[in-house]
């Protein structure tokens, strides 16, 4: 009651409403109730219009008809008395009006149509149309050329109106109902207006609209009778289905053999099957395919059947079917499919079937790397497969049409080619600023083929081209740096960039630092930017957080270790090779870095220190037992040298927690020549490690002193079994050199003279002369 009271209040001094639509006319609140009827009301409605529709499409028939049938009347006793062609055989102007009776005809609206060339099918609608026999058309194409606006006024001949369905709508066969539209449409003439009116009036009869089925390109179209359409609708399922297989059969002719193709395609992939039948299906799968190949390879289930050909390595097979799609390698790098046939080639070929496909693309290098897949077999050729004259042959396509015909034997860089022909300079980069432009902004910027091009324009296009290759490349500098001309490319943008896009090139390799550091060429651009940027705070920020975060991970691979050394120790011959020292050196001489390298290279170091010491204390034994990692460590322990270009400070905490770890290794059972492992005074890389740091301890406060720290941790009996090694003896004695006095009192009492006399060995005889007092140099 609540409710009901509710809803009267609610309408209370409202109009009443006669319906649901004048409710919503009037802008009052619907419920669901008045939703839905307003959805069946708009039902019925369209249900009303669509019936209107074909009635008044039943009386346009039936006056069409009459009218037709009235112009026949006239016309025929208008032969009688007169013809109604000229001598020539056009005909005369009484066809272009018709009377009937003193009324003129009434006039048909015209209709806006579409004329094709070729016409595909050709559907219509009607259902209520049974019982037609289905007949090909015998009727031309005609002109098909629209009438001037001036002749809009003469009646009009009579045309086949022929409604062309769209290609997508028949290939599939249809579930329960036809669905096929009419979009297209065309208007054909007459096939020959010289036939009597009879002719004319056919035509215009059942006949008038024409079916047709969708075709392959560059094959006839199969025309056929409206009335195919007709009897399509009223088919039976089954029977609908098998006349569409027909129809598919004629549009693809090699849609049977390929059929039988992946029947046996599946026998021969099946692990089950046993080896003599996969044998005879191999055979008859190749006398299938024979001859075929060039249709069947660009399918994407067909494809597929002639790589398992190729995957069988039957050497015989593999051969005949390269030699009938050699002259497709062009095309077939270009698709989708085929392209994996090509590739295969390149694997798994003879070197010269890799020649004849390199040399397949000769003139088409610029072309093939426009597009998407042929670009992929291109780099994938030029990458992993050819020689270095190969090479040089496919770039210098890129620099015009002149270097495709005249090919030269000798390899040279572009900037030589310059060098001897400056005039050709102008249009050479001309032809490599059209490449670089039309593909950096694809997929295409990965390929290595792209990286040589645009450093080649680079290094040899004046200044303004340069600023507009650094504007298109700044934001995409991490997606190439993988190949070494990418690398190149990039660490020389990075010393022509201005501060400001330096700033937006170091902010995109935010979350791709740890990454970048661990390519073989990537991390070249790392240590270019700690060379030259000269915003250590973002540097800091972006990128060696990320790189402190990761330590363990750098650490392990061989180019993050190289990358945590620089910042310990930049431009050190023991971390990177000295020729890339010295190409990172020429970007020292750029006119946007001002900041010393002093202060950039030390508080490049300060945001590392927290992460890095602490690791080193805490994998000390898994590091200094490793030949490649014991210099590492040894490093970033070091003092500062006259060779370091920052006055580098070793946390004394950091130092301290290291020195431990080493006390800890010490103080394990010294067993000379141990298999099960070496001592860390024993082996090769520990004890390396441990001079290392013990040269160290003189210029170093005496509570940071490895050697004091071993002094204090090691017991006399564990310090005086070291002599029975002679590189136990070597540590003795340089904890003799470099410790105080304390040190020199605790290892005199922990040494037995006695002991040490039955030992000859190099160490134990320069230990023997620096506890006799006499100075050696060690």
């Amino acid at each position: 009651m609540v409710k009901i009271e509710d809803k009267k209040k609610k309408f209370k001094g409202k109009k009443k409403v006669k319906s649901v639509l004048e409710k919503k006319a009037k802008g009052l609140k619907l419920n669901k109730i008045d939703r839905k009827r307003i959805v069946k009301v708009c039902i019925f409605v369209k249900r009303q219009v669509f019936l209107n529709q074909n009635f008044q499409i039943e009386e346009k028939a039936a006056l069409k008809s009459q009218v037709n049938k009235a112009v026949k009347e006239a016309l025929e006793k208008q032969v009688k008395s007169t013809s109604i062609f000229d001598n020539d055989g056009t005909r005369d102007s009484l066809c272009s009006e018709s009377s009937f009776g003193s009324q003129p005809a009434p006039k048909k609206k015209s209709k806006k149509v579409l004329f094709s060339g070729e016409l595909e099918h050709v559907k219509v609608f009607d259902k209520r149309v049974h019982d037609l026999q289905i007949k090909p058309s015998e009727a031309s194409p005609g002109r098909g050329i629209l009438r001037s606006p001036l002749d809009k006024k003469a009646k009009k001949l009579p045309k086949s109106v022929k409604v062309v369905a769209e290609e997508q709508e028949v290939s599939a066969p249809p579930k329960k109902k036809l669905k096929v539209s009419a979009k297209k449409v065309t208007v054909s003439e007459p096939a020959e207006e010289e036939d009597n009116l009879e002719s004319v009036d056919e035509q215009t009869g059942a006949d008038e609209s024409l079916i047709d089925v969708p075709k392959l390109k560059r094959k006839r179209p199969l025309v056929v009778t409206k009335s195919v359409k007709e009897q399509l609708l009223n088919m039976p399922r089954q029977e609908r289905k098998r006349f569409l297989k027909e129809l598919k059969k004629k549009r693809k002719p090699e849609g049977e053999r390929a059929h039988k193709c992946k029947i046996l395609w599946e026998k021969i992939r099946m692990g089950k099957t046993p080896k003599a039948e996969k044998d005879e299906a191999i055979h008859e799968l190749y006398g299938l395919v024979k001859g075929h190949a060039a249709k069947l390879i660009y399918s994407h289930d067909t494809s597929r059947v002639i790589e398992c050909l190729v995957a069988t390595e039957r050497e015989g097979i593999i051969n005949n079917l390269f030699n009938e799609l050699t002259p497709e390698i062009v095309r077939m790098s270009k698709n989708v499919y085929s392209k994996f046939f090509v590739k295969k080639m390149l694997k798994n070929g003879t070197k010269e079937q890799r020649d004849l496909i390199i040399t397949a693309f000769r003139g088409h290098a610029p072309t093939l790397l426009r597009i998407k897949h042929a670009a992929e077999v291109l780099e994938y050729a030029y990458n992993d497969f050819a020689n270095a004259h190969q090479r040089n042959d496919i770039i210098t396509e890129f620099y015009g049409k002149e270097f495709i015909i005249f090919r030269e034997d000798k390899i040279r860089p572009l900037s030589e080619i310059l060098a001897e022909k400056p005039e050709k300079k102008a249009v050479i980069m001309k032809h490599l600023d059209e490449v670089i432009g039309a593909v950096n902004e694809k997929e295409t910027l990965r390929l290595s083929i792209l990286h040589k091009l645009m450093l080649d324009f680079f290094e040899n296009c004046d200044e303004e081209k340069k600023t507009n290759l650094l504007d298109s490349l700044k934001d995409k500098i991490p997606e190439f740096i993988h190949t070494p001309d990418g690398a190149k490319l990039a660490i020389k943008l990075i010393w022509f960039a201005p501060v400001k896009e330096r700033k937006l090139i170091v902010k995109n390799f935010k979350d791709l630092s740890v990454k970048a550091a661990m390519e073989h060429y990537g991390h070249r651009v790392l240590l270019a930017l700690f060379d030259t940027v000269d915003d250590t705070v973002l540097l800091n920020k972006v990128i060696v957080s990320e790189l402190a975060n990761e330590m363990k991970k750098l650490i392990e691979d061989d180019w993050g270790e190289k990358v945590i050394h620089y910042l310990v120790h930049p431009r050190d011959g023991r971390g990177i090779d000295k020729r890339e020292i010295e190409f990172l050196s020429e970007g020292d001489s750029n006119p946007h870095s001002k900041k010393t390298q002093k202060d950039r290279y030390g508080q490049l170091y300060a945001g590392i220190t927290e992460n890095l010491y602490p690791y080193l204390a805490a994998n000390f034994e898994e590091l200094v037992f490793e030949a490649n990692k014991s210099k590492f460590v040894a490093a970033c322990l070091e003092t500062t040298s006259k060779f370091d270009l920052f006055d580098r400070q070793v946390p004394s905490d950091g130092r301290k927690a290291c020195n431990q770890a080493v006390v800890e290794l010490a103080k394990k059972d010294f067993v000379p020549m141990d298999q099960e492992g070496f001592h860390i005074i024993e082996h090769q890389s520990g004890n390396f490690v441990l001079m290392a740091i013990m040269r160290c301890d003189t210029a170093l406060p005496e509570d940071e002193r490895l050697s004091v720290a071993l002094a204090e941790g090691l017991t006399k009996q564990q310090l005086g079994g070291w002599v029975t090694c002679n590189r136990g003896c070597h540590v003795l004695l340089k904890m003799l050199q470099v410790g105080g006095p304390k040190v020199v009192e605790k290892l005199k009492a922990s040494i037995s003279r006695k002991h040490l006399d039955g030992y000859s060995s190099k160490g134990a005889n320069l230990l023997k002369a620096q506890l006799d007092g006499k100075s050696t140099k060690h």
